[in-house]
């Protein structure tokens, strides 16, 4: 009799274990989801700091040094001096 209420206080005990298997695997599969999306929106995010910081600069380059302007009209616009020509190239 001993060996029988042993068994199934075994059995018990398995079935337990792995019905609280069922129920933890699903929830940890969505947490290391989670973890997941949270590191690549990390990254996205020092990206976008980074490219906030460049534009930072830029603007500050542009409000302050009269080089970063003349840079933005010869790049964007084809500015020149009275004595350059300027060659444009297409590819």
């Amino acid at each position: 009799m001993e060996k029988v209420l042993s068994a199934a206080l075994y059995v018990l005990l398995i079935v337990i274990f792995v019905f609280s298997a069922s129920l933890v695997v699903p929830v940890y599969r969505r947490y290391c989801r989670a973890q997941q999306e949270v590191a690549e929106l990390d990254r996205a995010l020092e990206n976008r700091k980074n490219e906030c910081m460049a534009l930072r600069e830029e603007v500050h380059d542009l409000e302050h040094k009269s080089s970063a302007v003349e840079r933005v009209a010869r790049e964007k616009f084809h500015y020149s001096r009275e004595s350059e020509v300027v060659y444009l190239y297409t590819e």
